[in-house]
């Protein structure tokens, strides 16, 4: 029996082949940002009680610096701005946790 796509599942795959083809750097980027980000947000769930920040705010920089890359290559303006923003409260947020300020 010969499988057939649905359209809404066509409608996917075509859309991560064009992320893919379309910039193959900001896809790699964007590929680097999402598993740092799932990676920092898992430790802090499962360590919610005494979450080691000093490992979560480096992994989550990790995450928006290569996001920031990914954004400026395909031109993405406001995901820009905020994952900026992002990048300073993380460099805040680590410094804190270490007693910097």
């Amino acid at each position: 029996m010969q499988e057939t796509k649905t359209p809404f599942w066509t409608g996917v795959k075509q859309f991560w082949v064009r992320s893919y083809t379309s910039d193959r750097r900001a896809f790699a980027a964007e590929t680097i940002a999402s598993v740092a980000v799932v990676t920092g947000n898992t430790m802090l769930a499962l360590t919610a009680n005494a979450p080691p920040m000093y490992l979560i705010y480096p992994i989550n920089f990790v995450s928006a610096v290569f996001s920031v890359y990914a954004y400026r290559r395909r031109g993405l303006a406001w995901p820009l701005v905020i994952t900026g923003y992002f990048i300073l409260m993380q460099w805040f947020g680590f410094g804190r946790s270490l007693g910097w300020w």
